[in-house]
């Protein structure tokens, strides 16, 4: 059975849809790989759980094939998502077999690293239909997540020399305009002093090295403008329609988001905020319940400095969403959590938005 990108997407979406007896009706046979730079042990089991097959060889396309082609007509595969697995995932993947490939985060959290038992562990949970599924996008948003990525790690670096700038700029004691650092009038007035030929030597070459990330920085922005509307035109202007949401900030959200499908199987908005790393985690004890903290890490750490950057844009404004950022900060006193709660607000109305494939219109 040969299929497309599109077709592992959906599998990945349902997969954790299915019942053990649709799992069953569907595969005979589940082989689960632990994946490594240079050997991959694999294991094989049957509907009802005895391990046909198991050992382990080169991490090569060819030499996996070979030792499992017995079962692989009638196979589902697993693997986790480790620094090695992308290559041999793809190879299985376009050569038409079904693929999917579990959340190490998840797995950790249920057992430790153990390379003897993991394929072991995972082919049983695969056959029970009880594996922890990580998303694997297609190419194109493969290819817009590196964008995103270089983007955000060249504007990270911008401002670490542009800080840099500053504070040579006040060890050598300069004089600077009144004006805010880096406007056209400020960065004149600093280029005039680097032509002299007394000019500090360290300020010349950090500001060469800072104006030189500042176009690759514009750059590739044009470039993840122009591939985002290229691919994802209409999903990109009905985010547009959302206050706060800017021309970067809509590439971002769709890198990590589409398709949104995945979430609205799972449970709709509620399974997007979590993946944004907008709910504060939640700790029980007996008949007592407390709230914790907004967890620093989140599944996609760039979305939600997307989403906290778009409530930034919106306080700025005269929206009914600005009204709820001030209504939130008279609550909770503090503007950081009203910001997160309007974050969170957002990632309602993407998920509204783009499920229901209409403009926001505020109500």
């Amino acid at each position: 059975m040969k299929h497309g990108h599109q077709t592992a997407q959906n599998l990945q979406i349902e997969y954790e849809q299915l019942t053990t007896q649709e799992l069953h009706k569907r595969y005979r046979y589940f082989i689960a790989k632990d994946v490594h730079k240079r050997s991959t042990t694999y294991n094989v089991r049957d509907r009802m759980g005895t391990i046909l097959d198991h050992g382990e060889t080169a991490t090569d396309y060819q030499d996996l094939h070979d030792r499992l082609e017995p079962y692989l007509d009638s196979a589902l595969i697993v693997m986790e998502a480790s620094t090695s697995y992308y290559k041999l995932y793809q190879a299985f993947l376009e050569n038409g077999y079904d693929v999917v490939v579990a959340n190490t985060i998840k797995i950790r959290s249920l057992f430790p690293k153990d390379d003897n038992i993991d394929a072991r562990r995972l082919s049983d949970m695969l056959r029970l239909g009880s594996v922890p599924i990580s998303f694997i996008p297609g190419p194109e948003t493969q290819h817009l997540r590196k964008l995103v990525r270089t983007r955000h790690s060249l504007m990270q670096e911008k401002v670490r020399w542009n800080n840099r700038i500053q504070a040579l700029i006040d060890l050598e004691g300069l004089r600077m305009p009144p004006f805010n650092a880096f406007t056209k009038t400020w960065t004149r007035a600093l280029v005039t002093y680097l032509e002299r030929p007394n000019a500090s030597y360290e300020l010349k070459h950090t500001f060469t090295h800072y104006t030189r990330v500042e176009r690759h920085l514009e750059e590739i922005s044009k470039e993840m403008l122009r591939y985002t509307v290229e691919h994802w035109r209409e999903e990109y202007e009905f985010l547009q329609t959302i206050p706060g949401m800017g021309r970067i900030t809509g590439c971002y959200v769709i890198a990590d988001v589409l398709p949104i499908e995945r979430f609205a199987v799972k449970k709709g908005q509620k399974s997007l905020r979590r993946y944004v790393g907008v709910v504060p985690a939640f700790s029980s004890s007996g008949d007592s319940v407390s709230q914790g903290r907004i967890p620093k890490g989140s599944s996609r750490k760039l979305l939600r400095w997307a989403l906290v950057e778009a409530a930034n844009a919106i306080t700025r404004t005269k929206t009914k969403l600005a009204q709820f950022y001030k209504m939130k900060k008279k609550q909770k006193k503090c503007s950081g959590k009203a910001k997160i709660a309007l974050a969170h607000k957002l990632s309602d109305i993407i998920y509204h938005v783009l499920t229901t494939k209409k403009p926001y219109v505020a109500s």
